[in-house]
């Protein structure tokens, strides 16, 4: 009694999902924005010692003094890609055109173009709204919004380009490293982000040296991001 051996082809299905959000959501995975910003900055120079005469001699006077103010406004793109749920990962390219003011005498003002490069991470403040809140505008249109604050954190650097006359007078191009920390809230609009911000920064370059000292530069601004 001999057996017969028959083949059988049995399907297997190989599926795969992504694990993406749909774009109409109130958090999408990935999203591209522009953002707009002024800003305004200050650098100081070490305490003074300035001798004051009196009657009975000389008296040492300590000051703090302000050497530099720029101040000026930029226009960029940046990307928001979410971690997780609380951490978003915001890379940014932005172009800043400024205007500077160096207190000497007589002042030395100039204009410069900068190209700024960071790399920040947004850590949530609070869970998302992800139900949202109703609200019904004038014409009885009804709209959904939801917000989320955050802490903003990450390393920047710049290249800031002088004009010419600037330059001609012994200055130089700088680029700097710095780091910066701000807050912002998330706000979403039916899927439409838009998320103003506030953010300090520090950053140090060796050009254009302030009493043979590395150049410290303080900075606040204020943006406006929409994605």
């Amino acid at each position: 009694m001999q057996m017969k051996l028959q083949k059988y082809i049995i399907p297997v299905f190989v599926g795969t999902k992504l694990l993406a959000q749909n774009a109409e959501g109130l958090f999408p995975d990935l999203s591209f924005g522009i953002t707009h910003s002024t800003y305004s900055s200050m650098c100081f120079q070490k305490s003074i010692n300035n001798p004051v005469s009196t009657g009975e001699g000389h008296l040492l006077q300590n000051k703090s003094k302000i050497t530099e103010i720029q101040y000026g406004f930029g226009l960029g793109l940046f990307l928001w890609m979410p971690l997780n749920e609380g951490i978003v990962f915001k890379p940014k390219v932005e172009g800043s055109f400024s205007n500077t003011c160096v207190k000497q005498s007589p002042c030395v003002f100039a204009t410069s173009f900068d190209l700024g490069v960071s790399h920040g991470f947004v850590i949530a403040l609070s869970k998302p709204d992800k139900e949202g809140v109703i609200y019904v505008a004038r014409n009885m249109s009804c709209y959904l919004q939801s917000k989320q604050p955050y802490l903003l954190v990450g390393p920047k650097i710049n290249l800031k380009k002088y004009d010419k006359g600037y330059i001609k007078k012994g200055f130089e191009n700088e680029f700097t490293f710095g780091l910066f920390l701000g807050y912002g809230i998330n706000y979403i609009f039916q899927g439409k982000n838009f998320a103003p911000e506030i953010c300090y920064s520090i950053s140090s370059t060796s050009q254009n040296k302030i009493n043979d000292v590395r150049k410290i530069t303080h900075s606040i601004s204020l943006a406006v991001n929409f994605f």
